[in-house]
């Protein structure tokens, strides 16, 4: 379906959702207490909860909530009653002596004026405050705002931080050992993560997240991609009356300059929000690798030390705009557009040094790479939420397009010297433009029936578009003139890819008495088309060209059983089938230059893989503390593994492949445990083994543990504090073992200006572990390498001020619906 026929399906089905479906007139309750709240400033309080009460027994008869404009209107029959009006913070409004009968049928409760309750207020502060980690049963919830850990980071860093995900040295993000992981923002994909992978989470600035949500088994509500679960990114976003916002800037070493500012201003039927965040940030990093390569056919040995010294300077934006237009309070339609530039200064330097078998240097090598780097992406969406009458009732539709592009400038010096004093001299450029076009558009409906029973059905269709052109050219003189250099044939190609995936799913769940439960299906069908596009029409014969197509059927159940086996207990049990696609750069078959002695490249015949996700769950929530605790297991077919083998003497060749099957059994534990209003604790501990079947060479069995612990002390008086350590055991993996890793990060914070604004200080890696360490073993060479993103320690400072805004004050009932279960 091509753009223009996609909006007018748009438009069309809008125009029936708003006209044809439109609410019907619903007449008046017979007899009903009716009035609207309002809080000292004269604003509407939305979301205060209404309860009635008979006046004879103080029994519960009936209640409900304030609407968007602090009005209520309770259905109820002839009697006498009293009402109590409660919102968090606040102090209870009580309305008596309300009499109902045939003369008096409806009782207007008038405008009432609900007041601070300063001494409540700062025990909710301290409530709201009490865990940046949530724990459910279908998901975990970090609200990012609340971890010091964060500040300044980006929303790769925030993700490093979080339990039982991790974030390798390419950037590539892994969750409870497994890279096979789904990333959404908003809960649907987003140009945001980046081009085809991961590395546009190194731009988004963090203070533009409210809350990550993992989810380990999701639903078939959920687009089945990521073997693993996934993870969903929440951007912020208020709907508060009038106008209000928050606004940051801060500072760091080594430079992490940058300012944000999330802001929304709501009057009556409308609400306009816009969240900008811009940082200029220097990363540098650094690295070695050592090689051993051994020849049997030619009985030869010899080594190769590198080391990389690298520095990344980036200036990049962020901003979302939209707004929310409410018909009325059963129809809103969110109009809103994202927009990420980034621009990208790197320099590489690389050095090689030579040995023979008897380690005796007989040459070195000096490689300095400069690049410059443009990102550019543009996000359109179009949200329609309806609620119908019956509570629980919905109808939601999404459309979206995606535009982005990419360029990659690189200039290579190279320079080789010998021991006899010869030396030789070499300049090379390589381009590299991508872009991506991508549409989505999904349809939700929510019907409950019976008591606790509803019924869910859903369509996506979501078609990418993605180019790739690679040119590399070559100057073997050296001489620094534009016309000497010639295109390198062997390495400049052309790349296209296209997938449409069309899916329909259908949920039906339940609660009897303690248990609930939920039954899914979803049904998705694939085509993916790839090509490595001719030079030349002479060439287009050639087998290398030829177009490569795969068209796949996939069914995807789930299922969950939650037993509430007391007041605070629950277990669950719960299962999913999950798939993990080749990704646009595992398939393109071009080899990259950056490094002439390790290159990588892509499989255009690379499988999916297939993923059986298992999971037993204990949650308890106590008064002081919350306990999740997880067995888990993952049977994964087809397994996508990148092995590295040698292609000519000292140049090694990354390549993915499908290995055989995997089977991953761990359980995790999650603890949050408040020692006093002031002290807290938090603890994840992931401990699993991993058996990959790859045959003789290509097999591995890995069991490590990962965790991660932190402090938060709490003094309004005086200041914020937090402390976080992050470990990793080894680990085996085929061909090799990835090293233990560790940090320590530490945090303080101040609140000034009446709580409206807030200093903060954010050290992370305070005692520079925080190295990725690994050794690559094969028959014909072995090689030990570390490497540093980003030298440590880096130090953050901020200051945040908050315009009309109550810190971390919840307003209970302004959520999007975004859980699995959420209400059971």
């Amino acid at each position: 379906m091509n753009k223009r026929g996609l909006l007018s399906f748009a438009l069309l089905l809008i125009i029936f959702i708003g006209f044809g479906q439109a609410p019907k007139a619903v007449a008046a309750p017979k007899f009903a207490i009716k009035g609207n709240l309002v809080d000292a400033s004269n604003q509407p309080v939305e979301f205060a909860t209404v309860s009635v009460f008979s006046e004879s027994d103080s029994t519960l008869i009936t209640g409900g909530l304030t609407d968007v404009d602090g009005v209520f209107n309770i259905p109820v029959e002839p009697g006498n009653y009293y009402i109590r009006i409660q919102f968090m913070g606040f102090k209870d409004v009580t309305v008596s002596k309300i009499e109902i009968n045939k003369e008096n049928k409806i009782f207007n409760a008038g405008p009432l004026v609900i007041r601070e309750d300063e001494k409540l207020l700062n025990e909710v502060v301290v409530q709201a405050e009490r865990t940046e980690m949530e724990l459910t049963l279908d998901k975990k919830v970090y609200n990012i705002g609340k971890d010091l850990s964060n500040l300044g980071g980006s929303a790769s860093d925030l993700l490093a931080n979080l339990p039982s995900v991790e974030v390798d040295v390419d950037g590539n993000v892994a969750l409870r050992g497994s890279q096979n992981v789904q990333i959404l923002v908003d809960g649907k994909p987003s140009g945001l993560v980046g081009l085809s992978g991961t590395g546009g989470l190194q731009q988004l600035q963090g203070n533009l997240i409210e809350r990550v949500e993992i989810i380990t088994n999701p639903s078939a509500r959920y687009d089945a991609e990521g073997g693993a679960g996934i993870i969903n990114i929440i951007l912020k976003k208020d709907r508060a009356k009038g106008f209000n916002g928050s606004f940051q800037v801060q500072g760091g070493i080594p430079a992490n300059n940058g300012a944000s500012v999330n802001v929304n201003y709501r009057t009556g039927w409308i609400n306009w929000f816009v969240n900008y965040g811009v940082t200029a940030r220097t990363s540098p990093g650094l690295g070695y690798t050592n090689n051993s390569f051994n020849n049997p056919a030619r009985d030869t040995i010899y080594y190769i030390n590198q080391d990389n010294d690298r520095e990344r300077k980036s200036l990049s934006q962020n901003i979302r705009f939209g707004s929310d237009i409410y018909f009325n309070e059963k129809n809103v339609l969110t109009l809103a557009a994202s927009y990420r530039n980034s621009d990208s200064d790197n320099t590489t330097i690389t050095g090689y040094e030579f040995f023979n078998r008897n380690q005796v240097q007989f040459s070195d090598r000096l490689r300095i790479d400069n690049e410059d780097e443009e990102d550019l992406n543009w996000q359109y969406e179009l949200n329609y939420n309806r609620d119908f009458k019956r509570k629980g009732q919905k109808l939601t539709f999404t459309l979206q397009q995606q535009d982005s592009e990419e360029t990659e400038r690189s200039l290579f010096d190279d320079v080789t010297n010998y021991s006899d004093g010869s030396s030789t001299e070499l300049a090379q450029r390589a381009r590299n433009d991508n872009g991506e076009d991508r549409q989505l558009m999904q349809l939700d409906y929510i019907h409950p029936f019976g008591k606790d029973a509803k019924l869910e059905l859903g369509t996506r269709y979501n078609s990418r578009t993605i180019f790739n052109n690679y040119i590399v050219e070559s100057d073997s003189s050296a001489s620094g003139l534009e016309q000497n250099f010639e295109e390198v044939v062997d390495l400049t190609n052309n790349f296209s890819f296209e997938e449409r995936i069309f899916a329909l799913y259908g949920i039906v769940s339940n609660k009897y008495e303690k248990f609930s439960w939920q039954l899914g299906l979803r049904a998705e069908n694939t085509n993916l088309d790839t090509q490595l596009i001719p030079p030349s029409a002479e060439e287009a014969d050639s087998e290398e060209y030829e177009p490569n197509s795969q068209n796949y059927f996939s069914l995807f159940p789930s299922a969950n059983l939650t037993y509430k086996y007391s007041k605070i207990s629950s277990l669950q049990l719960s299962y999913s089938r999950r798939i993990s696609r080749p990704r646009f750069r595992n398939l393109n078959p071009f080899i990259t230059y950056s490094n002439p002695l390790s290159l990588f490249t892509g499989n255009p015949d690379l499988k999916p893989q297939f993923t059986d996700s298992y999971e037993l769950g204990i949650l308890q929530n106590r008064q002081s503390s919350t306990i999740y605790v997880g067995l888990y297991y993952r049977y994964t077919t087809d397994v996508v593994q990148r092995i590295q083998r040698t292609i000519e003497e000292g140049v090694t060749e990354r390549l993915p492949v499908n290995l055989g099957v995997r089977d991953d059994i761990g359980i995790e534990a999650n603890i949050n445990y408040d020692v006093n209003k002031m002290l807290r604790f938090n603890s994840n501990i992931n401990f699993f083994n991993s058996q990959t079947d790859g045959g003789e060479t290509l097999s591995a069995e890995a069991t490590t543990v990962s965790t991660r612990t932190g402090a938060f002390y709490r003094n309004r008086k005086l200041f914020n504090a937090q402390f976080s350590w992050f470990y990793r055991a080894p680990q085996n993996r085929p061909q090799g073992t990835s090293k233990s890793i560790q940090s320590f990060d530490v945090g303080l914070s101040k609140d000034v200006f009446k709580n409206n604004g807030t200093i903060a200080l954010n050290v992370r890696d305070l005692f520079n572990t925080r190295k990725y360490r690994g050794e690559t073993i094969t028959e014909t060479f072995t090689t030990d390498s570390e490497f540093q993103w980003r030298r440590g320690p880096t130090a953050v400072v901020s200051f945040t001020y908050r315009l009309n805004q109550k810190k971390q004050r919840s307003r209970g009932g302004d959520r999007e619906y975004e859980g699995d279960m959420d209400e059971f």
